[in-house]
């Protein structure tokens, strides 16, 4: 990989955790019963389009606008794929081997740990935490939300933008383009910081902390270590998808 310009340590924790507050303030303020009853939707799934145009208004543009100055700022132009790092080619026999064993080691996390810890870590530490801001409640059990008014749209757009878009803008700017502009002040912690920070940068979920640590640093350190940002991209989305397909089915049933 060609030399990158390298951040320092202060700059490298606000670029992370800084858009995190952007995609909160707009969860924030797009989960309102209001904004749904205007688009035709129950007011019930307030949470759910908040979050989604929280991704839109906030995730996507934020992340890509700092990528595209920043790289007017390095080089000299407006281009994405100019500032982007780690981006080495892989065998394809490691994509084969590495890809699907990340996906089963994220579902089993997700879908059979997290549930064993995360009602606990929600009561205890975070159940000053408003209902109607929290989407993945809802989402928890997704058969219960056939019916609503507007819920299959809502579904739609939670695959395109949380399970597709999201992701992948995500892995551009935090395995693309902060990653690579770590290792001066964090060498071979490199990984693992930007796993913690990541995290941290949930604002909106602080509860899975623990367990998006533990399934995103394997993912991470893979991506730093093939210098391959492509890992990441395939297994995000993969796994978000495959999230959003069976909620997509269960509430279709």
């Amino acid at each position: 990989m060609e030399e990158v310009k390298q951040h320092s340590a202060i700059k490298s924790i606000l670029l992370h955790l800084v858009p995190g507050l952007a995609v909160l303030f707009s969860i924030l303020i797009f989960s309102n019963p209001f904004i749904t009853k205007t688009l035709g939707i129950n007011e019930r799934l307030s949470p759910v389009l908040g979050f989604l145009l929280g991704i839109l208004f906030g995730l996507i543009p934020v992340q890509l606008g700092i990528l595209i100055f920043a790289s007017k700022s390095e080089f000299g132009k407006y281009s994405i794929s100019k500032i982007i790092g780690y981006t080495e080619k892989s065998k394809i026999k490691e994509y084969l081997v590495f890809v699907p064993t990340l996906i089963v080691y994220f579902m089993v996390l997700f879908v059979f740990i997290a549930p064993l810890i995360q009602p606990y870590i929600v009561q205890t530490l975070f159940s000053w935490w408003p209902e109607k801001y929290n989407f993945q409640l809802l989402l928890q059990n997704p058969s219960a939300l056939a019916g609503y008014d507007g819920i299959r749209v809502l579904l739609i757009g939670y695959i395109l933008l949380s399970c597709i878009s999201g992701p992948l803008v995500e892995e551009l700017y935090f395995r693309g383009y902060l990653l690579p502009r770590m290792e001066k002040y964090a060498g071979k912690w490199a990984p693992f910081l930007n796993t913690v920070l990541f995290s941290i940068y949930h604002f909106f979920s602080p509860w899975e902390n623990l367990i998006r640590i533990a399934a995103s640093y394997p993912l991470i350190y893979l991506v730093w270590k093939k210098r391959n940002i492509r890992f990441g991209m395939l297994v995000h989305i993969i796994v978000n998808t495959i999230g959003g397909l069976i909620a997509f089915f269960m509430i279709s049933q």
